[in-house]
């Protein structure tokens, strides 16, 4: 499977990912510190393919749109127009 991304998207895809391994780290934390040794260990294995995943991706992105793709502030790399016209909207979460 292939996907041609521009650069905003390429950001976002980058941030999804940083959530998500904060997130799962968070989780294994938790965990960890209750003594629930089987759930850290699921989500640290997956947190490992996460960071081959995210790290293959950076890599790529960086090829295709330079090192500021990895700037990860929530707002796109630089002003982008929708094929309809429109600025994306660019939503934040907690």
């Amino acid at each position: 499977m292939t996907y041609d991304f521009d650069n905003w998207r390429a950001n976002m895809v980058l941030e999804a990912l940083q959530a998500l391994d904060e997130k799962w780290t968070a989780i294994r934390d938790a965990a960890a510190a209750k003594g629930d040794e089987d759930t850290a260990a699921d989500y640290g294995n997956d947190m490992i393919r996460l960071s081959i995943l995210r790290d293959g991706f950076e890599v790529k992105a960086i090829e295709a749109f330079g090192v500021n793709i990895t700037k990860l502030s929530g707002e796109p790399c630089a002003p982008v127009t929708l094929p309809n016209g429109e600025q994306p909207q660019i939503r934040k979460y907690p």
